[in-house]
């Protein structure tokens, strides 16, 4: 590990004041205004979200525009160094950034200790080690024929020829709720690695630990300037951010909606964007599959951290043959091993869904459903500390009884035409439906707008080759379900998204590529 200093973070939700941090400093927004904050467990109010203004976003472009040029002249060992100072910092801060990102999201503390906090070190170790390294140029060289001092005489000569990647300026870094530091630390880590400077809008309904992150960015001696974190909300800050005139490029995570607004606002000023939007992910569980380890890793796909996840295996096609013992199999296990409660139990599967706003979304889904007359079932563990199921799916939790739980809800006999079935939901809820053959599958699993992930489920090895490569989407696994791989590409098709992000890919991104040519007699 890289020797740097220590810091000191708030432990409790109580001594959290959130902070614009902009030029080195915190600072209270310019209108003095606060957005309430929700502990989606309890409903309780928590630390309130700077409401920042266009003003706010001004001050953090220009101090972000300001540090740029000492920030991209750094040798890459250097950033390397600050870098691999900030993954040590949040290792060492694993505990209480989990516990404050659940209180704030409401996912479980122990997936984000064991799944998001080291995975944000982990991206900041990834792109210290390219900048270490070098990003690797492409070289060629040619014969060719050129003139010398007279225009009417060719001579014989060549040209060698070098790309140099060289950053882009300052960027716009806008993330979304259900991976809130990790979402942050995915884009923050490549950005910066390669000498961009930015600022960051989190979304304003899970603040709490990128304003956490910027003590870690003060006590790893990031340079003023270089990161600057602005909280608010999307039409007050957001919309400020992408307009800007001195934002060069942007990476957007969210939903289709708002990606497609930015897309719109940020086309016409010529500034180049990644937006990796919604997703409906279908998979494909052929009859000749291992059926026990299917149904497992289908369980954890529809509802691991409460369905909030873009990947989710919300779509689940099987085979008509083992359709229905797949259905048994997988109410059984959802029956015996997913619990939903208090996020801080360690027993606990999933938590409440974010805010109280989403709940109502999720549940409006499954009373359409309902009204469309789909089989719909809540597959609640007889053990859960639940003392109410209503007749759209929230749970009532003893002891966290204004949280916003929603049970494991499965949905069957439902229409591929139905919104339920075309519409990211976002929530604990899937919908599995019966296929026949082959040709039948992969036209089920492509007919939606959406095109970010899929998975294909089956032992013939050249079925699997041959199914997976006619889906249309961004990311299809065989036999596995978010197996990742940081140094793959990421992003979707469609309404899923434009361009690609990780490894190599960001690298890409966060630069501007020159050819260098050099004449050689």
């Amino acid at each position: 590990m890289t020797k740097c200093c220590t810091v000191t973070l708030p432990t409790e939700m109580r001594d959290v004041k959130i902070q614009n941090y902009i030029n080195g400093e915190w600072a209270a927004p310019s209108s003095g205004a606060y957005l309430k904050n929700y502990n989606p467990a309890t409903g309780m109010e928590i630390a309130p979200i700077p409401d920042s203004k266009s003003a706010d976003i001004d001050y953090a472009v220009h101090a972000a525009k300001s540090a740029f040029p000492m920030w991209s002249n750094m040798p890459g060992v250097e950033r390397a160094a600050i870098l691999n100072c900030i993954a040590d910092l949040i290792d060492q801060n694993c505990d209480i950034l989990a516990t404050l990102e659940s209180q704030d999201q409401g996912k479980t503390v122990a997936s984000a200790a064991a799944i998001d906090i080291p995975k944000c070190a982990a991206y900041f170790r990834q792109f210290a080690n390219y900048v270490t390294e070098g990003i690797r140029e492409t070289e060629s060289s040619m014969k060719l024929v050129c003139t010398t001092s007279s225009i009417n005489k060719l001579v014989p000569s060549s040209q060698r020829a070098t790309t140099q990647h060289v950053a882009s300026g300052v960027a716009a870094l806008i993330t979304p709720w259900n991976f809130p530091l990790l979402m942050v630390c995915e884009k923050l880590a490549p950005c910066i690695a390669v000498g961009n400077t930015c600022v960051i809008k989190p979304t304003e309904l899970t603040s709490v630990t990128s304003y956490l992150l910027t003590h870690i960015l003060q006590a790893a001696a990031v340079p003023k300037g270089v990161v600057n974190i602005v909280f608010g909300s999307g039409v007050n800050a957001g919309e400020p951010l992408v307009k800007h005139r001195d934002v060069r490029l942007i990476s957007f995570t969210g939903g289709s909606v708002t990606g497609s607004k930015v897309g719109a606002l940020a086309g016409g000023l010529f500034k180049r964007v990644s937006l990796e939007l919604g997703g409906k992910c279908p998979s494909l569980v052929f009859s000749d599959c291992d059926l026990e380890y299917a149904i497992t890793t289908h369980v954890r796909g529809a509802y691991q951290n409460q369905g909030e996840v873009c990947l989710s295996a919300s779509r689940q096609y099987v085979q008509r043959d083992i359709y229905e013992k797949f259905l048994d199999g997988f109410r059984q296990q959802v029956r015996q091993e997913v619990h939903v409660g208090d996020p801080a139990d360690p027993a606990t599967f999933y938590g409440p869904v974010v805010t109280k706003q989403h709940m109502e979304k999720v549940t409006s889904y499954i009373r359409l459903a309902q009204e469309e007359g789909a089989t719909v079932e809540f597959l609640v563990n007889p053990n859960d500390p639940v003392t109410n199921v209503s007749t759209d799916g929230r749970l009532t939790i003893e002891g966290l009884e204004g949280g916003y739980f929603i049970a494991p809800t499965l949905i069957t006999n439902v229409s591929q035409g139905s919104r339920v079935m075309q519409e990211e939901i976002f929530g604990p809820v899937v919908c599995v439906l019966p296929f026949d053959t082959e040709e039948e599958a992969v036209q089920l699993a492509n007919d939606t707008q959406y095109g970010l992930g899929a998975s294909v489920w089956t032992e013939d090895p050249e079925k699997l080759e041959r199914v997976m490569r006619q889906i249309n989407a961004g990311s299809v696994w065989g036999n596995n379900w978010l197996a990742w791989d940081d140094c793959m590409p990421f992003g979707g098709m469609g309404c899923s998204g434009t361009s690609r992000e990780h490894g190599p890919w960001s690298l890409e991104f966060y630069t501007e590529t020159k050819a260098l040519y050099t004449h050689t007699v």
